[in-house]
């Protein structure tokens, strides 16, 4: 297969990535050139800002694959950019969606946001600004009828080439004894290691499978949980507030459940590593 990679020089569309020069595909990879890959002359680089129309169309060229791969679109704009610039390029548009999408909430069914009935909002802050921005594109993308689409819904994603180091961060804190917020220890949450995420994005490439999928570990985990094993990990208490603080706040605070439900994708043949094959070492390894 051609494939085309939009934003795909690190975390898990890196992975992704090198999965499929592994598996003997032809690889193209487009990003704004700022991050250096290690791919080798094993890809071909495309070089253009996803957000602008003319950069894209100038670097596409005559250039068509057989299935594009977006990590990189935040908004409706950018997707609808999409829309025009690959109307001919692709039969098959794979978009890395988010669990933002959702509201709070447990057990969440990919039925539950229907991109087709997508409503307008006015976000309030970044958290809110960001799924809004995946959203409205999810719209765009089930709107057009230039080519099929899936969209591959995953909470947060978890490993030891995360570049926001999350994770990282809240090991670091409890190490150094740093205070720590979250609004709700007892709220349950989905993860997926960033593994497990390039894989079922490479899933979806090999099935052609159309629609909207959630990806996590099907297990969940209490944020006190998580807690607890940074802190069993480390050997330190960690330094936790009982009074809000927006600079001490967990990016795993949420105050309430928050969890997707998999059952779509494991019944037609995907699951990812349940978290104790993968968080416990992760955790383990980045200590």
């Amino acid at each position: 297969m051609k494939v085309l990679v939009i934003g795909g020089t690190r975390y898990f569309g890196k992975r992704l990535v090198h999965y499929l020069i592994n598996e003997g595909h032809e690889v193209w990879v487009m990003s704004r050139g700022q991050v250096e890959d290690d791919f080798g002359a094993k890809v071909h680089r495309l070089k253009a800002d996803r957000s602008s129309k003319v950069e894209m169309t100038h670097a596409l060229g005559n250039l068509q694959f057989d299935v594009v791969v977006d990590q990189v679109c935040m908004n409706a704009q950018q997707a609808l950019i999409a829309t025009e610039v690959f109307a001919e390029k692709t039969s098959f548009y794979v978009m890395t969606s988010t669990m933002s999408v959702y509201d709070w909430g447990a057990n969440l069914r990919e039925d539950e946001v229907n991109p087709f009935l997508y409503q307008k909002k006015t976000p309030k802050n970044p958290m809110e600004e960001y799924a809004e921005g995946k959203r409205s594109a999810e719209n765009v993308f089930a709107g057009q009828n230039s080519f099929a689409w899936a969209f591959a819904r995953f909470p947060i994603v978890l490993g030891e080439d995360d570049y926001t180091l999350r994770l990282h961060g809240q090991v670091e804190k409890v190490k150094s004894g740093a205070p720590i917020y979250y609004p709700n220890l007892n709220a349950r949450f989905s993860f997926i290691s960033s593994e497990d995420a390039a894989k079922s994005l490479l899933w979806l490439i090999h099935g052609r499978r159309e629609g909207i999928y959630n990806f996590a570990s099907e297990d969940t985990l209490q944020l006190g949980e998580l807690v607890g094993l940074i802190e069993k990990t480390t050997g330190k208490k960690a330094h936790l507030l009982s009074e809000p603080s927006e600079a001490a706040w967990s990016p795993f605070g949420i105050p309430s459940d928050w969890y997707l439900n998999v059952e779509k994708a494991k019944r037609e043949g995907f699951q990812a590593k349940p978290l104790n094959e993968w968080l416990i070492p992760l955790v383990q390894k980045i200590s």
